[in-house]
Parts: structure tokens; sequence; C-alpha cells
């Protein structure tokens, strides 16, 4: 287990600095496409869907660490 944490931590730091990039360049796309988008909300569709679609999987992850690390 002495050998798992560090790794876990190196892993999660990776992991929250993707996190952060992709909700940055979702803010750039909708602050770019903001001014100028079509009539409706479909045009920020696929910045929703990056930040959903990288943040989910990554809950699930930590969830399965949690529960390895208690043993449970």
């Amino acid at each position: 287990m002495s050998r798992i944490r560090p790794a876990i931590g190196r892993w999660l730091k990776v992991v929250l600095l993707w996190q952060v990039l992709v909700v940055g360049g979702s803010a750039i796309y909708v602050a770019v496409l903001g001014s100028t988008h079509v009539r409706g909300y479909a045009w920020a569709v696929p910045a929703i869907g990056a930040v959903f679609g990288t943040a989910l999987p990554l809950q699930i992850a930590v969830f399965a660490i949690l529960r390895a690390g208690r043993g449970s």
C-alpha cells in the first residue's frame, strides 16, 4: 500500500490537470462562440459534453480507488 499511495497521488494530479485543461478549453469555446452562435443552445453542447465526458469516468475511478483503500 505504501507504493500505491504515491502512484495514486501522481495519477490524480495528472487527471485533475487534464480536467482543468478541458474546462478551460470549454470556457474558451463558449466565450468565442457565445457572441456569434446561431439561435438556440445546441452550440454549447460540445463544451458540455467534453466536461461531463471527462468528469464522469474520473468519479467512477476515484470511488473504486477509495473502496479498494478501505479494504471492503
